[in-house]
């Protein structure tokens, strides 16, 4: 059932990234779920939320398509999957909803410091919840959050060397 809804969440990734004409030049299958290879510097803002909402909406709709039927487990399922896709940290899809909608009031520096923030925060947040329930699922979540810091300081220090870059460049 998980693999189902998992499948049904990426898909609906994919569909929007056709329907909203964000070009991507592959998909890659990663312990994250799929991956569109798609540069979002230059698409919208109301492009990339409409991308990142798809896949929980995509849940959600399952979730209440089957509810009240005999599939309820599988209803289940999909709103768990949507709830877990929705916690602020990147690379999830909450944490690419919130950074989107920062992007759209601060500069990229900022943003990215506060991406960093929050998932050391949620780190920080799943590490007590591991140790009180001894609930070992949460680990998944600080390796994705982990990934997101990477991705993060990966993104300062590379958008840091194009500006110096350009700077000496033109002087």
């Amino acid at each position: 059932m998980l693999i189902i809804a998992l499948a049904a969440h990426e898909v609906s990734h994919v569909f929007s990234a056709i329907l909203l004409n964000i070009g991507f030049s592959k998909v890659k299958i990663t312990l994250f779920g799929f991956n569109l290879n798609a540069d979002l510097d230059d698409i919208s803002y109301i492009k990339k939320l409409i991308l990142f909402f798809s896949g929980p909406a995509c849940n959600l709709c399952l979730y209440f398509g089957f509810r009240n039927t005999e599939y309820y487990d599988f209803s289940n399922v999909n709103l768990f999957l949507a709830y877990m896709n929705l916690i602020p940290i990147v690379p999830l899809d909450g944490g690419n909803i919130c950074k989107t909608v920062l992007e759209i009031f601060l500069e990229m520096k900022t943003v990215s410091r506060y991406i960093i923030m929050t998932n050391t925060f949620f780190i920080l947040c799943f590490i007590i919840i591991i140790h009180v329930y001894k609930n070992y699922l949460y680990f998944l979540l600080i390796v994705m959050g982990l990934k997101g810091i990477v991705d993060e300081n990966s993104r300062l220090l590379e958008k840091s060397i194009i500006f110096r870059y350009n700077r000496y460049k033109y002087k």
